[in-house]
């Protein structure tokens, strides 16, 4: 899968390892080789040292949900049923929640919540990010109760 593919449509990256691990089923973290310090999403430059030298390390575990939202008109490749549609759109109209887990090593990851009913989301209720290939071919990553 090429960069472009993932969700962010981002071309060129100096991180494009990112979604090599994405595809592999792995969530990654950037670590300065220089000062130790670790990044998500990962970064190439470091932001405490400045160095760009850097090496992969797995996001591992759940995390606690510190915020989350709904996005009410997704992207395409997230609402395919187009029975739900607002009226006068040609979007389909089906509520997407989106949160931020902070992790046990203080990484904080964003992703779609995935398989918990909308009422039943809650700040602080215990989620695992990971990475998922949807549908179109695209990596994303999603939040769930379960480990695979």
């Amino acid at each position: 899968m090429e960069f472009r593919d993932f969700s962010l449509l981002v071309q060129h990256t100096k991180v494009r390892g990112f979604v090599d691990g994405l595809e592999r089923g792995e969530l990654l973290a950037s670590k300065c080789t220089r000062c130790g310090g670790v990044q998500f999403p990962p970064r190439s430059d470091c932001p405490d040292c400045l160095s760009e030298g850097f090496d992969w390390v797995s996001v591992n575990g759940s995390g606690r949900l510190l915020t989350y939202t709904s996005i009410n008109v997704p992207p395409r490749h997230f609402a395919p049923d187009l029975s739900g549609r607002a009226p006068f759109s040609s979007y389909a109209y089906h509520p997407a929640p989106v949160g931020i887990v902070e992790m046990k090593s203080g990484l904080r990851v964003m992703g779609w919540i995935c398989g918990v009913p909308a009422q039943d989301i809650c700040v602080g209720m215990t989620l695992v990010p990971r990475p998922e290939i949807l549908d179109d071919g695209r990596a994303t990553i999603v939040l769930t109760h379960e480990e695979r």
